[in-house]
């Protein structure tokens, strides 16, 4: 009787049982996830070339967008008052470590009319790339950016390819992942 009942279970199982693995395999391969997306990178549908600008950073040196062309470039808005952008500025920093030569990171504060707190965060995580002040906020409007902090990555051609909307810890090598894919870099 016990061996009817379990053959009568097996006949009647078998068939969601083999239904069920297709899926399950089709689910475990739709969890993997580009780099970019497990970084948070948000892609531009449509090229969109970066608007130009010129700053002013700490030292009351004039940067131009012209400037920085010819290698691919994070601009990382953020400002004194955020604490998640206190956090991420020292992790950019180490991010940085080693690839400056692939890759120019500018920081860009909104808050810039507040010189003397930028240059206290800066000088506290030894921050040693470039910084400049953005004081009216009319950049950060230009990139659309609507909230900090928010990294906007953009081609040595000078197309903005994405952006990485809020904090995100840039020490792990997923960040670094995810930009080389975003570059075409892999």
């Amino acid at each position: 009787m016990n061996k009817r009942r379990m053959f009568i279970w097996i006949l009647i199982g078998s068939p969601f049982l083999y239904a069920a693995l297709p899926l399950q395999a089709q689910n475990s391969s739709a969890n993997v996830f580009s780099a970019c997306e497990s970084f948070g990178v948000q892609r531009l549908k449509e090229k969109k070339e970066a608007p130009p600008f010129a700053l002013k950073d700490l030292n009351g040196k004039q940067v131009s967008f012209s400037d920085l062309k010819g290698k691919p470039l994070l601009l990382f808005f953020w400002a004194t008052w955020c604490p998640a952008c206190k956090e991420d500025i020292p992790l950019l920093e180490k991010f940085s470590e080693g690839k400056k030569d692939q890759l120019k990171i500018i920081s860009i504060v909104i808050d810039g009319e507040k010189e003397k707190r930028v240059e206290g965060i800066v000088k506290k995580n030894r921050i040693t790339f470039p910084v400049l002040l953005d004081t009216k906020e009319k950049l950060a409007r230009t990139y659309g950016v609507r909230m900090v902090p928010t990294a906007c990555i953009i081609s040595q051609q000078g197309s903005i390819l994405g952006l990485i909307v809020g904090q995100r810890d840039w020490s792990k090598p997923e960040a670094w992942d995810a930009i080389k894919e975003l570059l075409g870099q892999n």
